[in-house]
């Protein structure tokens, strides 16, 4: 696997990134946690998700998802690069949106 510099970050990441996007909606949770295993195998630390994906937006099906296979343990977290994003609707209420100082902080937290 090749790994880059992710920005001034300091983080080394895989030059390729897990989508998750389908995973629940279209992808059961246990067929999620083999392709996540089998990422890591590979050497793909690179994981890209956000707080809007799942059945419904803002559910947080597929962050639910990410977090019982951290759960597991065996270092997944510590391996694991997360990308998130917090920019879409999750409700209908002003400061449920956008790119707030508020509405990340609570992104942030809720994920």
């Amino acid at each position: 696997m090749e790994y880059t510099r992710l920005g001034r970050s300091g983080l080394s990441v895989s030059r390729l990134v897990l989508g998750t996007m389908n995973f629940g909606p279209r992808t059961t949770e246990a067929d999620s946690h083999a392709i996540m295993d089998r990422a890591h195998e590979h050497g793909v630390n690179f994981f890209d998700t956000a707080n809007v994906y799942g059945v419904t937006p803002g559910d947080g099906v597929t962050e639910a998802i990410i977090g019982r296979w951290f759960a597991q343990g065996g270092g997944r977290r510590d391996r694991t690069v997360l990308a998130t994003k917090v920019y879409l609707p999750t409700g209908d209420r002003p400061n449920e949106s956008g790119l707030s100082a508020l509405h990340i902080r609570r992104a942030v937290d809720a994920s």
